[in-house]
């Protein structure tokens, strides 16, 4: 909850000032003044850094203590301290928050980093020579309490499993510290758990695991696997083992000799490891998705492999939603079940063959046609000159590579078997990769598609090149101390850079040229469509709570595939040299906007929107023209450098 009040220095009642926190709770008279001594102000702060930014604007608006965040009833569960920000309307307002005196920027702006008070109440007060606000601010400092010693959501395993036999599940929940736990399964075999100690003295992890065997919990919410045989009956058929004895099992916690027992929430069957289940990759096509079904290490892991529609899938498990996916000796991977369409029990998981490697030539691009009779799972590896393709569950068979007339671009094509099943094609090119997609065009074929880099004129590199600028968010996105949003501040940079990249001769392709709200996949798919040449995400940053944003923050600049880190390294070098702020590097995201593989894509992070003075930067035309300018001279000096190679 928040509560706002405010006091003139005359007697006479004033109407109370409006407070903006996303969401009013409640307003209230004011308290009396503090009389404690204050404590010591918070250190440092960023704006007595050596930017190169200009002076906060002074503003001298009637007192309005406004607070950005945290919102009423932010969770700050485990956090011991975090930072809170907005601004008072006026320069001359001097504030203070649970007794830390807090700097005012000379636009009302601050931002401060102090300890999560344990009430979970901030309580700030803010005057000027003639007027006096409070505010209190209630946040979430506690888990809320479960029922009973055992914190029945933290139980996993739960919901609806598929495994193999003999295959280790690992068990955990959190509950009441110092006592002893176990699982109990339907043989009444006991499975011991060991006690884990957290940051929290009263609450404990409990972990242990037992061999994957049938289960079936008695809460009728929990779904089964939907790997199930389709008369979902409780016997075994072609491709499910379970017996007529499935049973739940029970969590069990003695704590002070008193017994909690609590059924696992979980049905689990056994797959037949000889008669695997195989599906056909079915993802969400644009502009709901990007026309690819993502496979990742573990479910809800980072995206790793990216496959077209039709691929097939041999699937040996199910956990929570997502699928796994056989590889090759034991290496797997996990894809959203909802993006997979299940063949009939009886398809036979593929197995394909290699044949003959074809190159067609493009004036766009260079095809390598191969000739594969399953469309098996793969996954594409660059290196600086070249790229590798590994095809899962395939034998070469590849008795020719046909290179046709000569083809500048492509230097060499190699294949080797390294295990049973993995078969790899090494594709050595004549210049550093610019981008590449994979696609089941025509029956029988993998096609590799690479594409030919633009060619630059290192005169005038930009001449002729088509740009995609993305001004990053909405939906979403940070907001200032003074309310400036993400995505105006954005917006703006896009704007000056769509100007300056076209006075350098350059096509714009601007995802978006006002405040709709676009989604991320229509933004890659546009640029991919359009055959842009580079692809420029234009953000500004904000931090998790729990972090200070005086010793963190900086500039960065982030890239997914290797043939953007270049891109990246050049951007980031004329932001820092522009904006004179901390360096916080380039790195490697997995983030929606770097990852299309059609052209080297970047993701920049010029300045923090919750710094008062970077904020109020952010809302300056000329500094929106430096970092443009920053941009454009990053883009630039990336094309000259790959026109050394041309």
């Amino acid at each position: 909850m928040a509560r706002l009040s405010n006091q003139k220095g005359s007697s006479m009642n004033r109407p109370l000032i409006a407070l903006t926190t996303g969401a009013l709770i409640g307003l209230t008279t004011s308290c009396a003044p503090h009389t404690e001594a204050p404590r010591p102000r918070p250190e440092p702060r960023p704006e007595a850094e050596a930017t190169r930014l200009p002076p906060i604007p002074p503003r001298d608006e009637p007192l309005t203590l406004r607070l950005i965040h945290p919102a009423p009833g932010t969770n700050l569960v485990g956090i011991d301290s975090t930072f809170i920000f907005g601004s008072t309307g006026t320069g001359r307002a001097e504030l203070t928050i649970d007794d830390y005196p807090i700097e005012v920027a000379p636009n009302g702006a601050f931002l401060a980093f102090l300890p999560v008070p344990e009430d979970g109440t901030y309580r700030l007060r803010a005057q000027t020579p003639t007027d006096t606000a409070n505010l209190e601010l209630e946040v979430m400092t506690r888990a809320r309490p479960e029922p009973g010693p055992i914190l029945e959501s933290s139980i996993r395993p739960r919901g609806a499993w598929a495994a193999l036999p003999g295959e280790v599940i690992e068990l955990r929940f959190a509950g009441r510290a110092g006592g002893q736990a176990r699982l109990i399964l339907p043989d009444q075999t006991e499975v011991p758990m060991i006690e884990r100690p957290g940051a929290d003295p009263e609450i404990s992890t409990y972990i242990g695991y037992f061999t994957a065997q049938p289960l079936v919990t008695p809460d009728t919410t929990i779904p089964w696997p939907t790997l199930l045989s389709p008369d979902h009956g409780l016997v075994r058929d072609s491709t499910i083992l379970r017996t007529e004895a499935s049973a739940p099992a029970n969590l069990e916690l003695i704590v002070d000799d008193e017994l909690t027992r609590v059924p696992l929430p979980l049905n689990l069957v056994l797959l037949d490891p000889d008669r695997p289940r195989v599906g056909s990759a079915s993802p969400p096509y644009p502009p709901e998705g990007s026309g690819e079904i993502v496979g990742r290490p573990a479910p809800g892991y980072t995206y790793t492999y990216f496959w077209p529609p039709g691929t097939r899938l041999t699937l040996t498990g199910e956990r929570g939603g997502f699928y796994r996916v056989a590889l090759g000796p034991d290496l797997d991977a996990w894809v959203v079940a909802d993006q997979v369409r299940l063949l009939d029990p009886a398809t036979p998981p593929p197995a394909a063959t290699v044949g003959t490697i074809r190159l067609t030539p493009n004036p766009e691009y260079v095809d390598l046609r191969i000739e594969l009779d399953e469309r098996v799972p793969f996954l594409v590896n660059e290196s600086d000159d070249g790229l590798e393709l590994t095809l899962y569950q395939a034998t070469s068979n590849t008795n020719w590579i046909l290179y046709g007339p000569d083809e500048p671009l492509i230097e060499g094509i190699e294949w080797r078997q390294p295990a049973a099943g993995i078969y790899q094609l090494l594709v050595t090119l004549d210049l550093p990769p610019w981008g590449y997609q994979t696609l089941w065009e025509r029956p029988g074929e993998l096609t590799l598609r690479i594409r030919r880099p633009p060619t630059i004129d290192r005169a005038a590199p930009l001449h002729g090149l088509l740009i995609a600028v993305d001004p990053g968010h909405p939906p979403a996105g940070a907001t200032g101390p003074t309310g400036l949003t993400e995505p105006e501040a954005n917006l703006a940079i896009a704007l000056h850079l769509q100007r300056l990249l076209e006075e350098r001769g350059a096509e714009v392709l601007m995802t978006r040229s006002d405040t709709s709200s676009i989604a991320l996949s229509t933004r890659t798919n546009e640029a991919t469509e359009a055959s842009a040449d580079l692809l420029i995400s234009i953000h500004n940053n904000a931090f998790p709570d729990g972090v200070n944003p005086f010793e963190n923050h900086g500039t960065s600049v982030f890239y997914y595939h290797p043939h953007s880190r270049g891109l990246a390294r050049a951007i980031q070098a004329e932001l820092l040299h522009e904006l004179g702020t901390p360096d916080l590097g380039i790195g490697r995201a997995d983030l929606a906007l770097v990852r299309p593989t059609w052209m080297p894509a970047v993701l920049t992070e010029s300045l923090f929107m919750m710094i008062p003075q970077q904020e109020a930067a952010l809302r300056d035309p000329s500094v929106q023209e430096r970092i443009a300018e920053a941009h454009l001279r990053g883009i630039e000096v990336f094309l000259e450098e790959y026109a050394t190679f041309q």
